[in-house]
């Protein structure tokens, strides 16, 4: 357990977009640190020793883990449920991340643009298109599948999200190039978050969409997590369909009169793994 808390010392919570994004890394070098620091979409930051002890559970209670091949032995043991759970990494008998991770979920097909590595080898992001629109995300299985992309290619990838801030959107209009007034009521749309926000990460996103079906509820760290089903962009009549989980402490107050077509807005982080089946 002590061995736990010092490797997650490093871990802390997210409790809105502007706090809660990793440092960027230096220009010249593969970024630094891990996706531990995702916990806050699950649990706020006064619940660490919550969270550690959940993470000490999931490491002891370990029946299949899951092996491969780092600077060192490593090792993958991944909490079960049926739509969350989480991942922890070890190598050389030492835990380097741990982060929530979703199961299932809808399949975008993306062509790889960059692959991106952190520096510990072990987590990465993807950059590529989805039917020609732009997307980057968190690989929850970057350890396991980081030698089988090529640069050009087409993947299957099961994605989702996790919310940092949800709340309803307002009625919003915009005016385009040429002065027509355009509402954003329906709309389907979604902006890297990184783009005049040095704070933010490649895979973090603000969206808009409206709820496609009544939300559900599932648990993960003994906290119960909504699921709103959302589409963030229709590229060539495709669907971009996201399964977005959001804690209690990241919902704005108005959300407790959400019905469904109702249009939502926020900041999220997207993650997916590579569809093997």
């Amino acid at each position: 357990m002590n061995r736990v808390r010092r490797a997650l010392d490093r871990i802390g919570g997210r409790e809105g977009p502007e706090k809660a994004l990793p440092e960027q890394p230096p220009p010249d070098g593969p970024k630094q640190g891990g996706h531990g620091d995702h916990w806050g979409c699950v649990l706020r930051a006064g619940e660490q020793d919550e969270l550690l002890g959940f993470i000490a559970e999931v490491i002891n209670n370990a029946e299949r883990p899951e092996m491969f091949h780092a600077a060192g032995p490593g090792m993958a043991v991944h909490a079960p449920g049926e739509r969350l759970g989480a991942c922890v990494l070890v190598v050389d008998d030492k835990v380097q991340t741990a982060y929530p991770e979703a199961h299932g979920g809808p399949v975008w097909p993306v062509t790889i643009s960059e692959v991106v590595p952190w520096a510990n080898g072990i987590e990465g992001q993807i950059t590529g298109e989805c039917y020609g629109a732009q997307v980057s995300f968190f690989d929850t299985r970057f350890y396991a599948n980081r030698r089988l992309y090529k640069v050009g290619e087409t993947y299957n990838f099961r994605m989702a999200g996790f919310a940092y801030t949800l709340g309803h959107a307002p009625d919003a209009e915009f005016e385009s190039d040429i002065g027509a007034k355009i509402s954003m009521r329906g709309a389907h749309a979604y902006m890297p978050a990184n783009l005049g926000n040095e704070s933010a990460d490649i895979d973090d996103y603000w969206f808009h969409s409206p709820l496609e079906a009544e939300a559900g509820q599932v648990m993960l760290a003994s906290k119960r997590l909504n699921v709103y089903s959302v589409v963030v962009a229709i590229p060539e009549d495709f669907l971009m369909q996201l399964d977005l989980y959001a804690a209690a402490h990241v919902l704005a107050p108005d959300m407790a009169s959400l019905a469904v077509e109702d249009d939502l807005e926020g900041f999220i982080w997207l993650q997916g793994y590579l569809d093997t089946l």
